[in-house]
Parts: structure tokens; C-alpha cells; sequence
């Protein structure tokens, strides 16, 4: 699933469950005066409405938390999402290893690589794909009747 196709499918998921957002619409003040010179402020409060998520709604929610994603990771923070897993950089050490082409020795630097490490609901769900997958191949097994024992009467 790509980025597109995983912004659609939130889309629909928010216009399935019925998700709104908040629209708050500003209050209105009408200044009223009469020929005397009398004056009058009148404010009028406009009801807050719910609309829709849209399609550029979510890419710009989305787009925002992979930005705060990588600059977090950027800082070197760990970021935890209960459930779902942490996403934080592991520092690999340097080493040695040779050249496939020339046999010739070479150092790898250390550096730092992403890290995620996934949570008990993420292993719940390739759980339940592995026994959907287990149930898709096996073949059933043959019912026989308790009271036929194969043998001719």
C-alpha cells in the first residue's frame, strides 16, 4: 500500500464512521443608528457546524506526522506509539568484511540506522493473517458418517 492509496483508505474510514471536523464560523457585529444619532451594537453568533474530512485533509495529517516523524528522529528521540510499535535509531558498530569481487578487506564505519520495533497489537495482526493464510491453504478434512464403517451390507 502506498502513500496515496493509504490516505484513501483513511478518507473512506472517517467518512464511513461519520468523523467531522469542528468549523467555527466568527461572530458578526452589526452597528445600527437612527437619525438622532442613537446607536446600537447588535452581535450575532453564528452556529458551529461539523463537515467532512476530505481527501487533502488527511494528506496534509498525514504529511504532518511523518514530518514530525523524521525531525524527531532527527533529534534522536524515540517515538512510541502504544500498541503499535517505537520507531527510534539503533547505532550499528563498525566491522570488518571483505570484498566479494577482489578479497580484499574492507571497514564499515558505524552509524546509526531506524529502528522499529513492533507492539502486541501489530503481532495480533500478522497472527490473525497467519492463520487466515493457514485456513486459505490447508484442505479440509473428509467427514464420514459415525454410523458407516465402509463395509457392504
Amino acid at each position: 500500500m502506498n502513500k496515496n492509496d493509504f490516505i484513501k483508505c483513511v478518507s473512506e474510514l472517517l467518512r464511513t464512521n461519520d468523523v467531522k471536523k469542528p468549523v467555527s464560523i466568527p461572530k458578526q457585529v452589526f452597528h445600527i443608528s437612527d437619525d438622532e444619532g442613537n446607536s446600537k451594537d447588535f452581535t450575532i453568533k453564528k452556529t458551529d457546524k461539523a463537515v467532512l474530512y476530505t481527501k487533502d485533509d488527511v494528506t496534509t495529517i498525514v504529511d504532518a506526522c511523518l514530518y514530525v516523524i523524521q525531525e524527531s528522529l532527527k533529534q534522536g528521540e524515540p517515538i512510541n506509539f502504544r500498541g503499535f510499535g517505537t520507531l527510534g535509531l539503533n547505532y550499528r558498530k563498525p566491522r570488518a568484511t571483505k570484498c566479494v569481487n577482489t578479497d580484499e578487506e574492507v571497514v564499515i564505519e558505524g552509524r546509526y540506522v531506524p529502528k522499529f520495533t513492533f507492539g502486541n497489537d501489530l503481532r495480533m495482526c500478522a497472527k490473525i493473517y497467519e492463520l487466515s493464510l493457514n485456513d486459505k491453504l490447508s484442505e479440509p478434512e473428509p467427514v464420514y458418517d459415525e454410523t458407516d464403517e465402509g463395509g457392504i451390507e
